[in-house]
């Protein structure tokens, strides 16, 4: 199907429209835009990951933080919204700088791993997926699902993830762009409002 040439004088319009709302999300709107639709499909892609929880991190406005805006866990209330993620560590700061997904079974015996949320709530992150986010034309954060086990268990470490659980939740984030991308399309030319 062609675009419609009658919108071609708006198009510039709505696409500035939908880069302001995205920059909106990350600086704390996120929550209200996230409808039910949206969470749905996120969990249904963590748990079929194999995951224990899962965190949608955004890029701050100063390019500089990742932010956990949304956590199904029972620690998000502990984190989400105001930890801070440096952009030049961690797991999820490197697939920012990659743009490419990891995944990881021995995340906390990896250099690269960023403990110190794990110090802070009290837990080991034992396995890591993490998939770059796209939506309003470019890179806007990561999706990370992990794999955990309280810091002081001396039970035996999750199995970890395989790469069918890495594809799956690629997948979920590609489901997640377009769900994003649709709301932010109808938000921006107000053909509908953001429902929880």
């Amino acid at each position: 199907m062609l675009p419609d040439v009658r919108l071609s004088a708006v198009r510039g319009i709505v696409a500035q429209r939908m880069e302001e709302v995205a920059l909106d999300l990350a600086e704390g709107a996120f929550e209200e835009f996230f409808t039910r639709t949206m969470r749905g499909a996120l969990l249904d892609g963590f748990a079929r990951a194999g995951a224990h929880e899962g965190t949608v991190w955004l890029i701050d406005a100063s390019e500089q933080f990742l932010i956990p805006r949304f956590n199904n866990g029972p620690n998000a209330g502990n984190f989400v919204g105001r930890f801070r993620q440096s952009l030049q560590s961690g797991m999820v700061g490197m697939v920012v700088a990659t743009q490419q997904p990891i995944c990881e079974n021995r995340a906390h015996l990896n250099a690269i791993h960023d403990p110190r949320l794990d110090h802070e709530l009290g837990l080991v992150t034992t396995a890591m997926i993490a998939v770059p986010l796209y939506f309003a034309h470019q890179l806007r954060g990561v999706i990370s699902a992990v794999q955990l086990r309280p810091a002081k268990s001396e039970a035996p470490d999750p199995p970890g993830f395989s790469p069918r659980d890495l594809g799956q939740l690629q997948l979920t984030a590609e489901i997640l762009e377009r769900l994003i991308e649709h709301e932010l399309l109808t938000l921006s030319i107000g053909l509908g409002t953001a429902s929880c």
